[in-house]
């Protein structure tokens, strides 16, 4: 496969980590709707993500699957290694990959506090990084990092996932001011509440109070928060920018 076109409004080559469903799902197809060429990471279900893959293809995507828990520096180097084998560059990086293990602090255990911020934090380093040296060879690229509200507002229960959030808030004000001189834009996203699979308890529990903090009076659309995140790949001036992509108040 030839190198993409990154920089004149080409075909991109894409990474989207924990890709097999939810937040993750959405990017991947809206790359995959703009002719964009993707690698789909997901970590336990393989036939979740071969399905995500198979949709894709079927609407005449070039997708690909790739297994790897981004907490592990091997793995997270592997994906990235991958994409290169598979079309000779890779341009873009959206670090998605995350999960929840709620509990309040008096209560949450070592594991519960350390698993998150290993994989929502570290491991959106670690794929930053590795992502970030082979960009910074060819001069180009993007990163996008799917931070959370939670990291500005924080919350009850969720004090390992917000200080998570909140680092790869402060990773990417920090990549960004690194990485500029190698022209590789990076910026994080805060989508804030979506009724996805994670978030799916929550909503049941508290559906009424989260309407309500929103000042449109609804849930951001998946589909757009995909078309968002491809736009704003595509601005080769922004870079160090924190998006709040939700209609509630910080």
């Amino acid at each position: 496969m030839g190198r993409s076109l990154l920089g004149g409004g080409g075909l991109v080559n894409v990474l989207v980590t924990g890709a097999s469903r939810g937040i993750g799902e959405r990017i991947a197809r809206a790359f995959c709707k703009e002719g964009h060429r993707v690698l789909l990471n997901y970590h336990v279900d393989k036939e979740r993500a071969l399905r995500v893959r198979d949709a894709l293809r079927a609407q005449g995507g070039e997708a690909e699957v790739c297994g790897g828990d981004v907490a592990d520096p091997a793995a997270a180097r592997a994906l990235v290694k991958r994409t290169v084998e598979l079309w000779g560059a890779i341009d873009g990086l959206v670090n998605n990959a995350g999960l929840c293990r709620d509990k309040t602090i008096l209560k949450m255990t070592e594991e519960e506090w350390r698993r998150v911020l290993d994989v929502n934090l570290s491991g959106t380093f670690w794929c930053l990084k590795f992502a970030a040296e082979e960009m910074a060879r060819k001069k180009s690229g993007f990163i996008i990092n799917i931070a959370s509200l939670l990291a500005l507002r924080g919350g009850v229960g969720c004090a390992n996932y917000a200080a998570a959030k909140a680092g790869v808030v402060g990773l990417t004000k920090s990549a960004a001011r690194e990485l500029g001189r190698f022209n590789v834009r990076v910026n994080a996203v805060l989508p804030g509440f979506h009724n996805t699979d994670m978030g799916a308890a929550a909503w049941a529990k508290n559906a009424e109070k989260i309407l309500g903090e929103h000042v449109l009076g609804r849930l951001g659309d998946l589909d757009e928060l995909g078309r968002f995140v491809v736009f704003l790949s595509q601005q080769q001036s922004v870079s160090g920018q924190i998006f709040n992509f939700e209609s509630r108040v910080v």
